[in-house]
Parts: C-alpha cells; structure tokens; sequence
C-alpha cells in the first residue's frame, strides 16, 4: 500500500537470524500491510547516522538507550517486551514442584528477562536459575536436569537431559497496542487481530487485557450511535487537530478518514477559538450548516472541544414541525434567576452533563424548577435544533400514559383513531424526552420503559415491529425513588438506567439567596414598594410551595398590594423571643414530657403544646427545628401515629441542661 506506515525494529547484531525472522513475522501478523516492517542493527550504523521513519522498535533496553544517537524524535520509540504462549505454559506446569530448572536464552540478559516473564505470570513451583555461558565450566549448573528454552535448544549444557522448548516468545500485546496507537492505526482489522492474539499469550497485566476489551466495546457502541446520526460531530483537542469524526462530518468534508480533514480550510479560525457559537449558519464546501461548539474538561482544565454540525434545511423543517406540536424548549441556563452558592453548583454541574447524551434524573421537591433545568439541558446540547418532547406522567392514566409514549396501531383499542397514532418517544427522535413524575408510573411501564432504554427501541401498542428511535431521556421525580425500590414499588433495575448522571435541586428554603432575586423578577418594578420589614418575613418563611408558592404570592401582591397571610403569620409566631438554643431545649423538653414507650408527639400536639408555653410556631418552622434535633440524635421522628420521640442522647442534653 502506498499509504503504508514504515517501521524499523532496532537490533544489537544480526547473528540470531531466526529469532529476528520470528519478531518480524510476528508484528506483521497482526498489522499485515498497514506497515512496512525493515530490520537494522546497532553494529551496522555509523556514528552520526539518523534513521527514518514513523516509529521504531527497540528489541531491548540497551538498544532502547542507544537507539536516542540515531533518532530524532525519541517519542516514536518503542521498547519490545515478549510474553509466553499459553501452550508454553502449559508444558511448565508439568514440572514437578521445587524442581531446579535452567532457563536458557541466547545471552545471560535474555535469560534473565525471560526468568522474570515466567514469574510475572505466577509461575512460582519451580526454582529458575537463568543461565550464564561464561559460568557453564564452573561447574553451578552441574546438578540440573532439566532446562526450559524459547527455542535455542543447541545453547542448552550437554549434561542436561530434559529439554522443555517452548518456542520464541511473542512480542507482548502491550507493544503491539502502543505501536497501533502510535501510528493511529486503530481500525476494525487491526484490532480483530489483536484480540484474537491476545488470547493466545500469557501475560502478567490481564487488567490492560480487560481495559482494552471493555475499551474497544464502548469505542464500538459509540461509533454505532453517532455514526446513525444526521449530525456532523467532531472531537478536537485544545490545538484544534481532530481526534474522532463521525460518518456524517467525514461525508460533509468529503474526506475518508479523520486525518485528512484539514479543519482550518472549511472554518475560520476566528471561529474556532471564539467562546461565542456564531447564531448564522457557516457556508462548509457548498452546504450551510448550524455550528456549535462545547469545551471538554478535565476537573477546571480545558481538554479539547466538541463540534457539532447540522444541515440548515434539515434544521428548519425540524423547527417548524417543532413549533407546530409544541416540541419546543423555551428556557436556557441564563434565563434561571440565582444568587444562591447551591444554585451556581447545580447549573455548573448541568452545564457539564448537558455536553454528554447520558440519562439525566432531576430531583427535587415540587415547584423547585426541575422542567426548567430539563430544558435548559436540552438547548445546551448537540440535539437542541431537534425536539422536546415533555409530558407529566402523573397526569395521565396508565393505559394513556401508555399509548402517548409509545404510539399505537389503528385499531388497537377501542377509540382509536384509524391511522394510528405516532408515539412521544417516535416524535422525540434525535431529540430530547422530558418524563417528569417518572416515579408515578406503573410497574407495567416501568417495565416498558426498562426495554426502551436498554434497546433504544419502542413497539406501539397492537404492534410487532420494533422501530429505533434516537433519544435523550431526562426524568423527573419529587418521590424518594430509593425508599420505593425498597418497598417494591419501583424496580430497581430502572431506577439504576436513570440516576446514570442525577441533579438535585435543593429547595428554596435551602437557597434563601435566591428568593428576592426571584420576587423582583415576578413583580418587576412593584418590587420597590414593599417595605424592609416584610422583605425579611418573606425571607424567613419556609416556602413549603418552592418557586411556585413565591410566583402566587407574587401575583397576591399585585393584586391586593399586601402579603397573604401564611407570611404575616409565619413571622408573627414567636411572642416569647428566644435564641434557637433555648427553643431547642424548649421542644426538646416538650418532646420529653409526652414521649411513651410505644409512641411520641405528633406535629400538630407540639405546635399546641408549645402555643400553651407562649411559643407560637408555625408548622413549617417547627419541621426545621424537628429536622435539626433529630440530626444531632437527639430525637427520632416518626411517621403518623407513632410521632417524635426523644432519645437517650437528648435526655442526657436535657439532663446537663438543668445541672447549667
């Protein structure tokens, strides 16, 4: 091939022909005419001399350190290591154990390093003693009958009876691996070859054998989902040189492979720095293509970038259907209002989830914004110029629930329309799935839904044909999803497929950061009219409502220009002015005074317990001053009847308080 990658393997001399003959024929087993192997020999060089080509292999570490004065580049160097062939091992198994045994090779050095790959690969029975020729008349090797020798039987003592040949040893897989990365030769071929080689030698590092497996089966899943795609994608590092494209970038760049792609010629380089993603589409070889571009980091460290392309006629009639059906996700990152440090986390680490295609669960207490955060990840992706697909799983029956998702055939049931009925799932592809109260649905659907993710398949309803749908899912749910699968209303399978990459947005209460920020923007200049001191009662409040409960009181405002009266009454509660000390103490003592041996206080008798002391809480307030004592172990808080008790630890606190 003219094409050929050309490689020099690097020897001290050229006496041992076969076993030089051997490597060669090895390495070109496995790469066959992507590379031109050619043999050179250190006592053959003049000094000064500079060899030529894309890598080279050193046969040992001597030649490795040599090899420097003749090479310009010492990264495309190569050190050989050689493993056994299973067969081999299985011959050495046979000697009996604590039998000394001479190994032989073709100098002391490679006698020794073909000792040290032998207990590498666990053999430990037998005493290994490599041989040294210049020590043979001395007579140490005397008392040995047995020998093991890579295939130089005629350098074996006379003396010895029992010769184990188990031929040459292989070049190590790890050297053919470094040799296909470093020539960039990683292709189906090469790599079938490899791991059936593999599976012939024994090697001491089978975690690198496993790496590599588990490696090349993603590369393959990967490769199969991007290279199904309608969108161009493109992975380049920080110096803007291409390390993966996919079908659809290779076909819009008229190119066969990624490395003949010279991005600089299609894209100003103006642009390919810019943080900014230009909002018209570039002009790429005679297409128009929406360009976008997203930073891949390591921790806070940029690593390279991630393109994407998309054809600006497929992009349009996508929107326009888009709009059409209401498929459309109107909020970005920017527009979520926060001040708080929680928020700032959450939308960082949404920013970062966005740029992968993983499942997304979203979890959070009702009216916190979790459709928000949805569609903020959605237009912050690859697939934002293609669908959003939302619907609330709650909100529907099972059986309807059922055929939105996944269409139905006509004449599936009673009441169907004759055509048929597309699916969400079918209306979604090459774009986003939005399924809030994920944790509603039935363990019919879940198991439905179970299948969908696996496969990326959905069957309609009266159907027997599978149809591939190309989809981000993102889930929704305000339930404890854990407690569910233990109580067996949840399958745990399916709850493990969406907490691949979980966002948890904390509620307002534990952001209260945010809340005037987000009042301003409901109200907008009416916010200047309301006075400090009801600023900070709403600041105190414990919005049990999240965002949604501000929203209303808000439009309470507009209308009535005054607080309803859970605010008013909520910082109006405490008639005895305490430090949150002592109302520990003092619910911590009402706790005590009504803790039984089979139950305790429930919420709504503490309120009115501690009301007869002349502390007036609220429920909500109460509720954050339970959640602290039991934290500290001072009670437990038990559901219904069973109520709060307290516990040995808060007696004792109780104790050293009346000692104080």
């Amino acid at each position: 091939m003219n094409n050929s990658k050309r490689v020099i393997i690097i020897y001290r001399t050229s006496n041992n022909k076969n076993a030089i003959d051997f490597i060669k024929n090895n390495l070109e087993d496995i790469f066959g005419e992507h590379i031109v192997f050619t043999n050179c020999y250190l006592n053959d060089l003049a000094d000064g001399q500079k060899l030529h080509a894309d890598a080279f292999l050193a046969i040992d570490e001597y030649i490795y350190q040599q090899a420097s004065a003749y090479i310009r580049d010492f990264n495309k160097i190569i050190k050989i290591t050689r493993s056994p062939e299973r067969e081999a091992l299985k011959k050495i198994s046979k000697i009996p154990a604590g039998t000394d045994v001479l190994i032989v090779n073709d100098s002391y050095n490679s006698s020794l390093d073909t000792l040290n790959s032998f207990y590498e690969v666990g053999i430990s029975h037998i005493n290994m003693i490599a041989f040294d020729e210049s020590l043979a008349h001395t007579g140490i090797y005397s008392h040995l009958n047995i020998a093991i020798t890579p295939a130089e039987p005629q350098l074996v003592p006379s003396h010895i009876k029992e010769i184990i040949d188990i031929g040459y040893r292989q070049v190590s897989f790890e050297t053919m691996f470094k040799l296909m990365k470093l020539l960039d030769l990683d292709i189906s071929i090469i790599n079938r070859n490899l791991f059936r080689y593999m599976q012939s030698l024994v090697e001491s590092n089978s975690a690198f054998h496993d790496n590599y497996v588990y490696g090349h089966l993603k590369s393959e899943m990967l490769s199969h989902i991007v290279n199904s795609s309608k969108i161009a994608m493109l992975l380049i590092d920080k110096y803007n040189q291409i390390v993966y494209a996919n079908s659809k970038a290779l076909q819009i760049f008229q190119a066969d492979d990624k490395n003949d792609i010279q991005l600089e010629r299609f894209i100003e380089p103006a642009i390919l720095t810019a943080a900014d993603t230009p909002q018209d589409p570039l002009m790429i070889d005679g297409g128009s293509y929406y360009y976008s571009k997203y930073p891949l980091t390591l921790m806070d460290e940029v690593t390279g970038y991630y393109i994407t392309l998309q054809d600006e006629a497929e992009v349009s009639i996508a929107n326009k259907l888009n709009r059409q059906k209401g498929h459309i996700a109107k909020y970005h990152f920017k527009d979520i209002i926060h001040e708080s440090p929680g928020m700032k986390h959450v939308i960082k680490t949404a920013k970062q989830i966005a740029l992968t295609d993983h499942t997304v669960l979203i979890r959070g207490e009702s009216g916190t914004g979790k459709e928000l955060i949805a569609q903020s990840l959605h237009n912050a992706s690859y697939r934002n110029k293609f669908p959003f697909v939302a619907i609330n799983c709650a909100a529907l029956p099972d059986n309807l629930l059922e055929s939105e998702l996944f269409g139905y055939e006509g004449g599936a049931f009673t009441g169907a329309q004759a055509k048929g009925k597309i699916g969400l799932f079918e209306q979604a592809n090459h774009g986003t799935i939005f399924l809030d109260e994920i944790g509603d649905i039935s363990p019919k659907l879940q198991s439905r839904l179970l299948r969908t993710i696996q496969e990326r398949q959905v069957m309609r309803v009266g159907s027997d044909r599978l149809i591939d749908v190309d989809i981000r899912l993102i889930t929704a749910t305000n339930r404890d999803l854990e407690a569910a699968v233990r109580e067996g209303s949840f399958r745990s399978d399916l709850f493990y497929r969406l907490n691949v990459l979980p966002i948890i947005i904390p509620p307002l209460r534990k952001r209260k950061e945010d809340i005037l920020p987000l009042l301003q923007h409901f109200l907008g200049t009416t916010f200047k009219n309301i006075p400090p001191a009801q600023l900070r009662q709403l600041t105190d409040y414990n919005w049990p409502g999240n965002i949604r409960e501000l929203e209303n009181i808000a439009t309470y405002y507009q209308t009535l220009s005054a607080l309803p009266p859970q605010i008013t009454e909520q910082n109006s509660t405490t008639t005895v002015r305490l430090s949150n000390a002592s109302l520990n103490l003092a619910i911590l003592k009402a706790i005590s005074e009504h803790t039984q041996l089979t139950h305790g206080i429930g919420r709504a008798s503490l309120v009115q317990t501690l009301k007869t002391s002349g502390i007036r809480l609220s429920d909500g307030k109460l509720r954050e001053f339970l959640g602290d004592l039991s934290q500290q172990g001072f009670i437990e808080v038990g559901k219904g009847r069973h109520g709060t008790k307290i516990t040995e630890k808060g007696l004792a606190r109780l104790t050293q308080d009346t000692k104080e």
